[in-house]
């Protein structure tokens, strides 16, 4: 394997002569003098602001601009359409499960989703709340999959890092919008901006309600934000990003295959009293002072209270749940970024602390054995970190970075049940480490990259207890993986770009549900994933367009479940969009997204059919008229009937497991208009 990757990489780097020349060939105007190419900027790749040309990853940043062009909604579906694999649960625009790199159910869990820095991924089983950042308040997403995420961020990044950048204070504006669509979708949204001085603003209130698709998928979410600069001089910079989220949510749930034949309907649901509601409070404050030439120390103090009431049932019982997180995160970092001739250094060394506090009460019925528990479950957690990215050429840059990590959990509980009392207190304590290296060659808008290193994730609170049987997995220990990438990036000519990326992530001691036990576990074999990514973007006078394919074999390499494939990862996936702007203020557009076959979640023996494959072809319009917008999106166009979501369930009829279904949305209409007053 390592000698298939090392030719692998030597040939791409063998391609850097041939890039050099054709890029040379372009890089000048008539009168043969170089031009400047002026480059995308990312802060996710280092924690700090530098071109995509110069980070050896495959990074993909999607503007405020490109977003309103799209049909997107929310934060998951404008990656669906940057090439990520996301599974719409509900159907209600609430519940989505998003994939970087082919891990699968537990995806979430491998995914570092950050806002303006501060990570929202919850220290328990329910993930990212993606509906925590409505899509009127984001000024770009950048997307940087692979290693280099665990070095500058830690636990949770084996699959990659999404980092939302938040609009701040620009000039004095203002601007509301109003939508309607199918199953009674109405959202509205107003906000405003202003700069005082020293001081910018930026504010930002919406309201959704939805019937959603489905019976019981109806959604209520009421959201605000702030965002505030202070720059009283050149040598300091203060800013602060908070915001307020809530939602009242109910949950359809999996349709059997059984149900299906005996003329259940997609919008169906046989789980009418299922909910999750949550009310969320979060906020950052940081301070960066400059000094020297182009130094910088930057502290950030962030907290994050989110409360959750839920319930569900399931064949046999139900389970009710309210749980309370509080979390605090202290991250000060010291940037160096110093020249010596023509030699560049910028080194970032920091820390990463943060303390989240659990407090559960949980009531679950189970074939008529009634079980009640408080839980207090706590997860201190440390990381220190460095990394250089060292210019030898002003086209050459070699990256570095280590990370060393630790993570102590406090699991405690008492309660009972019908037959019992229990009582329960453990500690556990972990430490990893994580370190990347890459190289990068880049000129005039093209570059070519490899890089490698390693990432790990520890055991989510619920991975590590269990609330249904009230234990402690002692054994359950955290996940590490490998990781090697190599790719390019290629201008084909003035306004045609191409991406080529390959990747290899081995997994040692991967979490993951076992549904013969009802427990999680880490797997008694090493996992594989391999990927090849490819990409094309396309503007000129008008026109725009691009296309993604990624093709990933994830499998399982022994134990086990030796020679399975991982379930919920298609091999194939494909995006593309095309759209064209008339003077007149018109822009027209098409899009489209193709997952291929799968197997179906917690289906680790590949005994069932594959999930069937889909395609979803979507439009939309949009009419700038003086300070007025108006747009309609036509969603699923040609009314597919498919199920992006899937997985094997228990059937308490026939005391056996069958595949179980989550319908998507059929052709689905959205319209508004928003308005704008001041600013650009």
């Amino acid at each position: 394997m390592h000698r298939v990757v090392f030719g692998v990489a030597t040939g791409v780097l063998v391609l850097l002569s041939a890039i050099t020349q054709t890029v040379r060939a372009e890089e000048t105007d008539k009168q043969g003098k170089p031009q400047t190419t002026m480059e995308e900027v990312v802060v996710t790749a280092s924690r700090e602001a530098e071109t995509v040309a110069k980070v050896p990853a495959h990074v993909t940043v999607i503007d405020a601009k490109e977003i309103e062009q799209s049909n997107a909604q929310n934060v998951p579906e404008v990656l669906a359409a940057a090439g990520l694999h996301v599974s719409d649960v509900a159907g209600n625009n609430r519940s989505y499960a998003v994939d970087l790199r082919g891990f699968g159910e537990s995806a979430p869990a491998n995914l570092l989703v950050l806002v303006d820095g501060r990570r929202i991924n919850a220290p328990d089983l329910s993930g990212t709340d993606w509906t925590l950042i409505p899509l009127e308040r984001i000024e770009r997403i950048e997307v940087v999959p692979g290693s280099r995420g665990s070095v500058l961020y830690g636990d949770n990044a084996t699959g990659g890092v999404i980092n939302i950048i938040t609009k701040k204070g620009a000039a004095n504006a203002a601007r509301g919008a109003v939508q309607y669509g199918s199953y009674d979708t109405f959202k509205g949204m107003a906000g405003g901006s202003a700069t005082i001085g020293m001081a910018s603003l930026d504010l930002t209130g919406s309201y959704l309600k939805s019937d959603g698709y489905r019976d019981n998928s109806d959604t209520e979410a009421k959201d605000a934000g702030i965002d505030v600069g202070l720059d009283p001089n050149e040598k300091v910079s203060l800013d602060f990003s908070g915001g307020y989220h809530k939602d009242d949510t109910r949950l359809p749930g999996a349709i059997l295959q059984s149900e299906f034949d005996n003329g259940a309907k997609p919008t169906d649901t046989f789980h009418p009293d299922d909910f999750a509601n949550t009310q969320d409070y979060y906020g950052k404050a940081g301070v960066e002072l400059f000094f020297l030439t182009q130094d910088a120390f930057k502290i950030d103090l962030g907290y994050r209270s989110r409360d959750v009431s839920q319930y569900a049932s399931f064949e046999g019982g139900w389970f009710a749940g309210d749980s309370t997180i509080n979390t605090i995160t202290l991250t000060p970092h010291l940037t160096f970024q110093e020249n010596f001739g023509d030699v560049s250094n910028r080194v970032v060394l920091g820390m990463d602390y943060a303390l989240a506090k659990e407090d559960v009460t949980n009531t679950s019925e189970y074939f008529s054995s009634l079980s009640i528990g408080q839980f207090n479950l706590d997860k201190e957690n440390s990381g220190y970190y460095i990394n250089d990215d060292l210019g030898i050429t002003p086209n050459l840059t070699f990256s570095a970075g280590y990370r060393y990590d630790n993570a102590k959990f406090n699991l405690g509980g008492n309660g009972t049940s019908d037959s019992e009392a229990f009582n329960s207190d453990q500690e556990r304590i972990f430490d990893e480490e994580a370190y990347s290296f890459g190289l990068n060659y880049a000129l005039s808008g093209a570059k070519v990259y490899v890089n490698y290193g390693s990432s790990f994730r520890y055991p989510l609170i619920d991975e590590l207890f269990s609330y249904f049987t009230n234990e402690i997995n002692a054994q359950m220990q955290p996940q590490t993986s490998r990781q090697f990438e190599v790719g390019t990036r290629l201008p084909m000519t003035e306004h045609m770009g191409l991406n080529i990326n390959l990747f290899n992530i081995e997994t040692e001691e991967e979490i993951f549900y076992n549904p013969v036990t009802y427990s999680n576990e880490n797997l008694d074999g090493d996992t594989l994933r391999r990927g090849f990514e490819v990409g094309v973007d396309y503007r000129r006078n008008g026109w725009s367009g691009g296309a993604t394919y990624t093709q990933t074999h994830a499998s399982i390499e022994d134990g086990t479940f030796s020679g399975a494939t991982i379930p919920d990862v298609p091999e194939h996936r494909a995006s593309a969009n095309i759209g064209y702007a008339f003077d007149m203020g018109l822009a027209l557009g098409l899009n489209g997204i193709y997952v291929g076959d799968r197997y179906l979640i917690s289906d680790f023996n590949n005994v069932y059919k594959k999930q069937d494959p889909y395609t979803v072809i979507n439009a939309n319009g949009k009419y700038d008229w003086r300070w007025l917008t108006f747009f309609v999106n036509l969603n699923n166009i040609f009314n597919q009937e498919y199920a992006s979501y899937g997985g094997v369930s228990y059937n308490s009829q026939t005391f056996t497991n069958e595949p179980g279904y989550y319908p998507s949305p059929k052709f689905n209409i959205l319209a508004g208009i928003s308005a704008r007053f001041g600013g650009k």
